[in-house]
């Protein structure tokens, strides 16, 4: 399939209809997913994939979710948007 055309449908499932999240979200779909790696390209896609509420948690940093792939693009995204209130634990 097109790149293109599989980057724009990403973008179109980062929408979550939740700004609290599409404002993490979206930012870093646009201007950071094309250069991760293979694994954490996967992992992101994984993350669309789990419940709003769950995304909302980790993103805000409430917890992390339990897989470690998905714990670390939740990391990633905090980093890549801003988020300074990061846990060190």
């Amino acid at each position: 399939m097109d790149e293109r055309i599989e980057f724009n449908r990403l973008v179109w499932h980062s929408r979550r209809g939740m700004l609290e999240i599409d404002v993490m979200l979206m930012p870093f779909t646009k201007h950071f997913y094309k250069d991760l790696s293979a694994a954490d390209q996967t992992a992101y896609r994984r993350l669309l994939d789990c419940e709003d509420q769950d995304i909302w948690e980790w993103l805000r940093g409430f917890e992390l979710p339990e897989d470690p792939e998905l714990a670390g693009i939740v990391m990633r995204v905090r980093e890549a948007v801003g988020d300074l209130s990061i846990p060190t634990e």
